[in-house]
């Protein structure tokens, strides 16, 4: 199976790819998320998105602009 991948324009002419997306990522995105549930989205878009090409972590979410936030929440959600 090909791997699956989206580019998604964000603020700033950054390029997001939304990567493959498997359950390997869900636990690691567990793992990473810990007792925290509410930043288990995070930790699953930082799993699976690269940013310009290079990886993503959550705390790059968080100061991250909030509309390109909503962005990859909605387009991780809406294509997974």
């Amino acid at each position: 199976m090909a791997e699956q991948s989206k580019n998604i324009e964000l603020s700033g002419g950054k390029i997001a790819t939304l990567g493959e997306f498997k359950g390997k990522h869900i636990l690691l995105a567990q793992k990473v998320s810990g007792e925290d549930k509410d930043k288990m989205m995070f930790a699953l878009i930082a799993t699976c998105v690269k940013i310009d090409g290079k990886p993503v972590v959550m705390e790059d979410l968080e100061d991250m602009p909030g509309p390109d936030v909503l962005k990859l929440m909605g387009e991780f959600s809406e294509n997974f």
